[in-house]
C-alpha cells in the first residue's frame, strides 16, 4: 500500500535513492535532477535553487 508514501518533485514519485534529487531553498520541496533538467555535477555547484514555483 503507497497510499503513506511521501511523493516528491513535478513528476509526484515516491523518493528514490539511486536518482540525484535537489531541494528548493525556500519551500524546501525536493526534486529529481532529472525532472527539472539539473544533473547531479551541475548540482555540486549550485549554492541556492528555487523551484520554478518559488
Amino acid at each position: 500500500d503507497y497510499s503513506d508514501e511521501i511523493l516528491y518533485c513535478i513528476c509526484r514519485k515516491p523518493y528514490d535513492i539511486p536518482r540525484f534529487m535537489i531541494a528548493c531553498d525556500r519551500c524546501d520541496q525536493w526534486f529529481h535532477g532529472e525532472c527539472i533538467g539539473i544533473s547531479e555535477k551541475e548540482g555540486e555547484f549550485i549554492d541556492l535553487y528555487f523551484c520554478d514555483e518559488c
